[in-house]
């Protein structure tokens, strides 16, 4: 988001609304403003504790909305927003994630704005892959019950919109299927290329990298089944195989299996390109999950082959055996690491063919321009 509000505000005003948990985050937020950028900040914590989540829940439980809005919307952004409303027009309203559409539901515009949003995931899509690989259990009911509704309101607040983004044509084949009213344009995640000096890879030391957002289940339910199913699998050839998972707010599970020699969680970092560069490959070992992922970006961008299953991969051009690697069952993942840890030839191919890459489809200035002819399209009602 900081890339694309960045080319943005080269050519348009820009009224940024958010969330902010913590002092860390409204800090990072001055790197907006000093870019001309009006930004709204709402701090609104994080539950502390049990009692806390059940007080955001309850409203949700007998509502017509799903249970897992509970934890976006608020009073205090919904007033931030009627506020900025009710004293001026905008030309374009621009929603990240389909969840914050329920905020139309209590805005009134002066004008007639074209809307767009931007589904990062398809949620509905997301939520049936992560119930089919979450054990059984509170969780796996909560996200049934929460799928109940999620899937037929998700659609409905798509058709609020006059075009809707989405990150992969995977994405775009299974929006235009269900929403076939509404336009649907893929622009994808990006990479700034000119910040990440490639390096092409050494086989040294025998390390790989995950970095994700640990908080988010599709990496968790990755990070766990990588270490529980695929390590045993490489111990055998590569006994002295390091695994470094870097990532915010690891689940207690997955910092259980921080060792300190082998294996190591790190939660959250200040930067992760030291973390690439101990690493000879970067792993995405996802089962669930939507959009595209920035860190297949930056790893390419940096010159570190991927080794990713399909789901892991999905709106990445990504071409298996040329730009990296990909593997949907545990002996062939693992395969493909070992093949990349002993091949100096094959991982300097991928490493270029995969900045090459990079540079020619996924800068954020093209990505950014392609944004930009969306609004445009969407001002046009076409």
């Amino acid at each position: 988001m900081f890339h694309l509000l960045r080319v943005m505000s080269l050519s348009h005003r820009v009224t940024l609304v958010c969330r902010v948990m913590h002092q860390e985050e409204e800090d990072a937020l001055q790197s907006l403003r000093a870019l001309g950028i009006e930004v709204v900040g709402v701090r609104i914590a994080p539950p502390n504790g049990h009692l806390e989540r059940l007080r955001w829940v309850a409203p949700f439980l007998l509502s017509h909305y799903p249970i897992s809005l509970c934890t976006v919307y608020f009073p205090a952004i919904r007033d931030a927003l009627r506020r900025l409303v009710a004293d001026r027009s905008f030309d374009v309203v621009q929603i990240e994630h389909s969840s914050l559409a329920i905020y139309l539901d209590h805005l009134t515009f002066s004008n007639d704005p074209a809307r767009v949003v931007t589904m990062h995931n398809i949620d509905y899509v997301r939520n049936e892959r992560i119930i089919r690989n979450t054990p059984f259990g509170v969780r796996k009911w909560y996200h049934q019950l929460n799928q109940v509704r999620f899937r037929r309101w998700e659609l409905a607040s798509v058709r609020r919109f006059h075009r809707a983004m989405v990150m992969s044509d995977v994405d775009a084949q299974i929006l235009r299927r269900d929403v076939p009213e509404v336009p649907v344009d893929v622009v994808p995640n990006g990479v700034d290329c000119e910040a990440l000096a490639h390096q092409l890879p050494e086989i040294g030391h025998q390390a790989v990298v995950f970095v994700a957002s640990m908080d988010s289940e599709a990496n968790n339910d990755g990070a766990l089944h990588f270490l529980d199913a695929i390590l045993p699998l490489l111990r055998t050839r590569l006994p002295d195989l390091k695994i470094w998972m870097v990532g915010r707010q690891p689940s207690a599970q997955l910092r259980a299996r921080h060792d300190g020699r082998h294996v190591f969680v790190t939660g959250k970092v200040d930067e992760v390109v030291p973390f690439y560069r101990e690493a000879t490959v970067a792993i995405v070992p996802l089962r669930s999950g939507g959009g595209t992922r920035l860190k297949i970006l930056e790893a390419m961008g940096l010159g570190i082959p991927v080794v990713s299953t399909s789901v892991g991969a999905e709106g990445i051009d990504l071409l298996d055996g040329v730009n990296a690697l990909l593997a949907d069952t545990d002996q062939a993942f693992a395969d493909a690491v070992h093949a990349l840890l002993t091949d100096i030839g094959r991982l300097r191919a991928i490493s270029l063919q995969a900045r090459a890459l990079a540079e020619r489809r996924y800068d954020w200035r093209h990505i950014g321009r392609m944004q930009d002819a969306v609004h445009v399209q969407a001002l046009a009602r076409t």
